[in-house]
């Protein structure tokens, strides 16, 4: 009886220590991704994402975006969900990080009840993504049944930043410059020479011409640069003045004496419409 017992002693310790040693640890989920055995970090990762402390699982989402293949994108997503910010920061990050397209739309999903933290990260995510994902941002944004959520969307777009500009200024048509108001607003929040930049050809546009010089106009010192940068390119046509006259528009309304040089230059021009807009423009700039 007693070496029965042992026996059955010694199978079970067997047992347990053979479980044991299946179960990983973080830190065998990670030495095993830095000695390139990818899928079996990934494997490890998998079921830490199950474990009770999130830091544990935010490590494990981590090795996935690291990892970063298809099945890796699937784990990605599936965190997401995951009831701790810090996970879902990391999955968000890693989402980006491998741009797997698949989880554009959980991401956008996320937003309107996500923490600080997850909106931040989802800013760089979504540009990582480029225009398939800023696109259906601003349609976000600009639906009359998001209304509730717009304040979220207009901070990730914040976070996007000029990316973000041209998918923006495409919302512009057909709507007066009352209606358009908020999202020239938040072009003008982004602070960045890039959106003068993506705005300036959007001169040609008459249809929205008007609303886009009005709006690079209240950029400030950002708009300066990129206005004398583009005007160049139509200094010299004689014929359609419209888009130069613009442009000179928008730099007395700046207001910068940088603008000054080149305005003088036009002094001379051909057109009376450029001379006047001419004009008036260096009278803003100097007072006199």
């Amino acid at each position: 009886m007693k070496i029965q017992t042992r026996i059955l002693l010694a199978a079970l310790a067997f047992f347990f220590v053979g479980i044991g040693g299946c179960t990983k640890t973080i830190e065998d989920a990670e030495s095993l991704y830095r000695n390139g055995q990818e899928e079996e970090a990934l494997d490890a990762a998998e079921k830490l994402m199950e474990h009770e402390d999130p830091k544990v699982r935010q490590r494990a989402v981590r090795i996935a975006g690291k990892v970063g293949n298809d099945r890796a994108g699937k784990l990605l997503v599936l965190a997401l969900r995951d009831a701790s910010p810090v996970v879902q920061t990391e999955a968000v990050r890693g989402l980006g990080a491998n741009v797997y397209e698949p989880g554009i739309q959980p991401l956008l999903d996320l937003l309107p009840k996500a923490d600080p933290d997850v909106i931040q990260a989802a800013g760089g995510a979504l540009a990582s993504y480029g225009a398939a994902a800023l696109g259906k941002l601003v349609q976000l944004y600009t639906m009359p049944s998001q209304k509730a959520n717009r304040g979220v969307y207009r901070q990730v777009l914040l976070q996007v930043g000029a990316p973000a500009s041209e998918a923006l200024i495409a919302t512009l048509k057909g709507k007066s410059f009352f209606v358009n108001r908020d999202t020239f607003k938040l072009l003008q929040r982004m602070r960045n020479p890039k959106v003068a930049t993506l705005m300036l050809p959007y001169l040609e546009d008459e249809e929205v011409a008007g609303q886009v010089a009005e709006a690079i106009g209240r950029l400030g010192s950002m708009g300066v640069s990129p206005t004398l940068d583009s005007i160049t390119g139509y200094k010299n046509d004689t014929v359609d003045v419209r888009v130069l006259e613009l442009h000179i528009r928008i730099l007395g309304k700046l207001k910068d004496v940088r603008a000054a040089e080149t305005l003088e230059a036009l002094a001379t021009h051909p057109s009376e419409r450029i001379r006047d807009a001419v004009d008036r423009a260096l009278f803003q700039i100097r007072g006199y």
